[in-house]
Parts: structure tokens; sequence; C-alpha cells
């Protein structure tokens, strides 16, 4: 299963590893196309430009070649109106309109309730490589569900060197020096009947600025605590 979002990694001077997210087109498409019901339609160009804010944005001013505002730097999803403004325009201009928003830096296009581009626009995405996705979903459905991808993708993570447990839905930290017994208090915990989040290694994400959630990583996910650590035999 692919990471949520590429990352690139600072180290510093505690045990934390920060996370500062890179999402790109290729990321956010291999993490939640089976959930937005995604589907490349036409080339597989583009893949490596950068989504470089957490929401999503209807062009339909732009179309009608109004810029002002525009806001380039998010995935960009044609619904039921652009798509039927798009059809009533003549295909000259239908065509020189749309060439005009490819010719903008924007991350990818999403074709909403299944509708297919017309090939003459297709056309103009493969020459500006730009991917096009379509997606049966409804338009504000899909817009809400990828705004709450995108946020999560765009969060703040920070890897923590300890183990997490969950104490009657909080989750608790256990941290020190190598040898120290953290394995020990960790098994105490889970014998108790509390539960295991994540061993040696804790990613924590800030949601919203206001919550933070802890996962295991992708590597460690899965994989209970090692009972050698312990001594127990």
């Amino acid at each position: 299963m692919a990471e949520p979002r590429g990352t690139q990694t600072i180290t510093s001077t505690s045990n934390q590893q920060k996370s500062v997210p890179v999402v790109t087109v290729e990321s956010f498409y291999n993490s939640h196309a089976e959930k937005l019901q995604m589907k490349l339609e036409g080339p597989r160009v583009g893949f490596h430009r950068k989504i470089r804010e957490p929401t999503i944005n209807r062009p339909g001013l732009a179309l009608s070649g109004f810029y002002t505002y525009f806001a380039e730097k998010r995935v960009q999803v044609l619904g039921a109106a652009e798509h039927s403004y798009l059809k009533s325009l003549g295909t000259n201009v239908r065509v020189r309109r749309f060439r005009a928003l490819c010719e903008r830096k924007i991350p990818c296009l999403v074709m909403s309730r299944g509708f297919h581009l017309a090939p003459e626009l297709l056309a103009v995405t493969g020459e500006a490589k730009i991917a096009v996705f379509r997606t049966p979903m409804i338009t504000m459905k899909f817009i809400n569900a990828a705004t709450i991808a995108l946020e999560m993708d765009f969060s703040p993570t920070v890897t923590e060197f300890g183990s997490m447990v969950d104490v009657l839905g909080i989750g608790v930290l256990i941290r020190g020096a190598s040898g120290i017994g953290k394995s020990e208090c960790v098994l105490g915990l889970i014998e108790r009947g509390y539960s295991l989040v994540a061993d040696d290694v804790t990613r924590i994400t800030m949601l919203e600025g206001r919550e933070l959630m802890a996962t295991a990583p992708e590597l460690t996910r899965n994989h209970m605590l090692s009972l050698s650590k312990t001594g127990t035999r």
C-alpha cells in the first residue's frame, strides 16, 4: 500500500524526525484513487506535478475567461455546470478557453459524475502534460471527500522514537533510553487490557492544527510487540 504522500525528512536534535509533506498528483492518485473512484482518462502524463493547496477548485469562472484570484495551486474539478458550459461553446472557442486553463500551473483535472472529456480537449491536456481523471461521484461529494483526504496528506507529521499505547481512548507515548524497560511497561499495559498502537516508532500527525493522531509506520503496522525484548520465554 502506498504511503499517503511523499515526504522530505528533517532530523532534529531530539528523538524526532519531522516530515514535510510533498503531495504530487501521483501520490494523491495512488493513495486515494480507490476511495474517490478515480480512473485515468487519457495518457499518463503530469504525475510529477505538485498539489500545493489541500482543497479543490471548480474553474467555472476561469473557463469564461476570468482569471483574477484563480486558484491554480488546487486540483481542478469539472462538474455538470462546467461540462454543460463547455458543450455550449463552439469548437474553436471551447478549445481556446480550455487551452487557456491548461496554460496555468494546475496540478490535474478531475471530471465528476462520470463525464468524459471531449477528444479535442483531451488532446489539449495531453499537449500541456496535465493528467485527467474521471470519477462517477457527484461533484460536491467528490470535493468533500477529496478535501478531507488532502487535509490529511498536508497535515504535519513527526516520527517519535517510542511506543504508543491506547489507554481508555487516550494515547500514551512511552519513551526512554535503550534498556530502561519501555517494552516491559508496554507489555504490562497490554496485559491489563489496553491496546498497542505502535512499537518503538510512532508517527504523530496534527489534524486541523488542534488534534494529534498517532499511528504505526507502514513497515511495522500490524506487527505485535516482540516478546523477546522483555525476556519472556
